[in-house]
């Protein structure tokens, strides 16, 4: 459980974790040190949320607060290979909208047996692949990384926050659409 008196703690550590998961927009060389500076960020961002609501220290708008992500079954066909990467045990081919509660969103990460930034060629990191111990013998999700921003951001300000991918240029950046209409 965490404290009244640190609540504050972790939401700064959540705020900073937004930010540097939007500063990934940006990023255009992925190296070993960022990826795990990314997947802290995720699942330090994710367990923060969990303990807050498991603390009674969020919103009822925010605790029953869904994310829309898609997810890939895994292929029928498929014979069980330890050593198989696990993207070919998936059928992408195949994707079906679901949308996820906060909780069961961050148990899925904390959880995972599968955890995979989608970081297309020079382009930075656009979302993550994840799938709990539990589900990825069913399936395997994608979530967009300006859902996982807006997420944690709705969290700090404790409102809904809905934002939206800016180009300008070769300059990607995400905007809070509260602010700007």
């Amino acid at each position: 459980m965490i404290e009244v008196y640190t609540k504050e703690y972790w939401l700064n550590e959540l705020k900073e974790s937004a930010q540097f998961l939007e500063s990934l927009y940006r990023t255009t060389v992925w190296d070993n040190e960022l990826e795990f500076k990314t997947e802290k960020a995720v699942f330090l961002g994710c367990y923060a949320i969990r303990k807050l609501k498991e603390s009674k220290l969020l919103s009822t708008e925010l605790s029953g607060f869904n994310t829309s992500l898609i997810s890939h079954p895994i292929r029928s066909e498929h014979d069980s290979i330890v050593d198989e990467k696990w993207s070919k045990k998936y059928n992408f081919g195949q994707s079906d909208s679901n949308e996820l509660a906060l909780e069961r969103l961050c148990n899925q990460f904390i959880h995972s047996k599968i955890y995979s930034p989608f970081v297309p060629g020079g382009q930075g990191c656009m979302g993550f692949f994840f799938a709990s111990d539990k589900e990825y013998r069913k399936q395997v999700y994608y979530v967009q990384l300006i859902k996982i921003v807006s997420l944690f951001l709705s969290v700090v300000h404790n409102k809904k926050v809905n934002l939206e991918l800016e180009v300008n240029g070769a300059e990607v950046s995400a905007i809070n659409l509260s602010i700007h209409t």
